[in-house]
């Protein structure tokens, strides 16, 4: 029973010394550098601040202003990205004198203000007026029609005098649209 314990053992001995044989790593490969940043460190500790010899109170100073850093630099890198974006979404003007040109000139300007001040100074037509504008409206229908049937010429021919006055009315019409 000795003799394949002892077999077992170096049957197994065989296996694991034979695995790595041909295997060649250098140690300088798997040695890592890390940067030694304070940024890059999670936390100051009490061992890390070991050869200081301070006060608890300055400690904690000490890491609330670290902290701040931190979030003051994060902040700035975010503020800093986002001017880089807003930077990138502009145009560059190269050249300005063809940006000039491409702008109205003053007297452009002035009649476009007087066309928009005479549109905007037109009252929108209501859908009913109101009850004074109504009543001059009537009191003014009330005065023509007492011009129209005491005029001699409505007297004589109404018929004619009403389809003369509707044709006037037609031509000046159609030259005020020409």
């Amino acid at each position: 029973m000795e003799s394949m314990d002892t077999a077992s053992m170096s049957g197994r001995s065989a296996l694991t010394s034979n695995v790595f044989k041909d295997l060649k790593i250098d140690k300088e490969d798997l040695v890592q550098k890390l940067p030694n940043d304070w940024d890059t460190k999670s936390a100051i500790t009490s061992t890390s601040l070991k050869g200081l010899q301070l006060k608890k109170k300055d400690r904690k100073k000490l890491r609330h202003e670290l902290l701040v850093q931190k979030l003051d630099a994060v902040e700035a890198a975010k503020k800093a990205a986002k001017e880089k974006k807003k930077k990138q979404s502009m145009p560059v003007v190269g050249d300005i004198g063809l940006l000039g040109e491409a702008l109205p000139t003053l007297d452009m300007l002035l009649k476009s203000d007087e066309h928009k001040k005479k549109e905007s100074n037109k009252e929108k037509p209501r859908s009913i007026p109101k009850e004074k504008k109504r009543q001059k409206q009537m009191m003014k229908d009330i005065e023509l029609f007492r011009q129209v049937y005491t005029h001699p010429s409505y007297a004589e021919n109404p018929r004619g005098t009403i389809h003369e006055h509707l044709q006037n009315k037609l031509k000046q019409e159609n030259e005020m649209d020409l």
